[in-house]
């Protein structure tokens, strides 16, 4: 049996929660929450909440602590009990089902669209790069602030027959991105199973040649083979802030580095790593509580 635990809450807690999902060990997965506005296919808004969701195997873990301290985060930042549901599944029912209501066709400027394969085509995707995306267990469905920033920056760069690693990869939309613009390879790491199996999924859904590697990886064991021309990172700021002694070196001098899922609070925090471990900002932007950053790899 598993039981989905959800969490409504202001988007700015989304990720100390997810901090709070890494802290028990489950498989966590977040999308803002839209609300539809207007008769257009894109005609929707934000409404400043996020919905995060704790998957627990009540024969594995124990579901019943991981409630518990769930109320008590609740209880220490001070937002209300009824925050949390709770849903039960057998093993082979789709528990996603009742959440494809929240992913939509998403248009970033003119060249990019993100799509479930349930929805109809839009209008511009002839001119588009359109990217497909069941998102399964795995974060990422282009409607997150963080993955917006991450393709923001991409779109403006030249990555023809680049090598990159996406770390955190989620349901792989940034490399599909990147191979679709040109990269040459690449190789996107998921520390978790079954979201490197959808990844692998949405890669056949965009036709996604044999050159993206897709490997189930923690970040603190995981060696490339060699140096990298790029690395895209959309991964939270504690994330960040542990692991990047371990890969900046993976990038070669001169190298670009883009990232995201650092929220405000982290984002100074952040930015000094980056100088402390041998980055250059080239550029900053943020989109709601979110910071997306471009930088440059100063250091072999």
């Amino acid at each position: 049996m598993l039981k989905r635990f959800n969490i409504s809450v202001p988007s700015e807690f989304e990720e100390p929660l997810l901090g709070l999902a890494d802290f028990y060990g489950v498989s966590a997965f977040s999308n803002p929450l839209i609300r539809d506005e207007g008769m257009g296919e894109t005609d929707f808004v934000y409404t400043g909440q996020t919905v995060v969701s704790f998957i627990v195997s009540t024969i594995e873990q124990d579901s019943e602590e991981i409630e518990k301290g769930i109320i008590k985060w609740l209880d220490d930042f001070s937002l209300p009990k009824n925050s949390l549901s709770c849903e039960e599944y057998s093993e082979n029912q789709d528990w996603m089902a009742n959440f494809k209501q929240y992913f939509k066709p998403i248009q970033i400027g003119d060249e990019i669209v993100i799509r479930p394969p349930w929805e109809e085509p839009l209008p511009c995707e002839d001119k588009a790069t359109t990217i497909l995306i069941d998102p399964g267990m795995a974060f990422g469905t282009g409607t997150h602030e963080t993955t917006r920033l991450c393709l923001s920056f991409l779109s403006k760069m030249d990555v023809k027959n680049q090598q990159f690693l996406d770390l955190g990869a989620g349901s792989g939309i940034l490399s599909f991105y990147l191979m679709k613009k040109g990269a040459k390879s690449g190789v996107a790491i998921e520390i978790e199973g079954a979201a490197v199996e959808n990844m692998k999924k949405n890669a056949a859904l965009n036709n996604i040649p044999k050159e993206l590697e897709m490997i189930c990886a923690d970040l603190g064991k995981y060696k490339p083979i060699s140096q990298v021309d790029g690395i895209v990172a959309n991964i939270t700021s504690p994330v960040i802030l542990e692991y990047l002694p371990y890969f900046s070196p993976w990038v070669k001098k001169g190298g670009w580095g883009v990232f995201s899922g650092v929220n405000s609070a982290n984002a100074e925090l952040v930015k000094k790593a980056f100088a402390q471990n041998g980055w250059s900002s080239l550029q900053e932007k943020t989109d709601g509580d979110w910071h997306g950053f471009l930088e440059k790899r100063t250091e072999n």
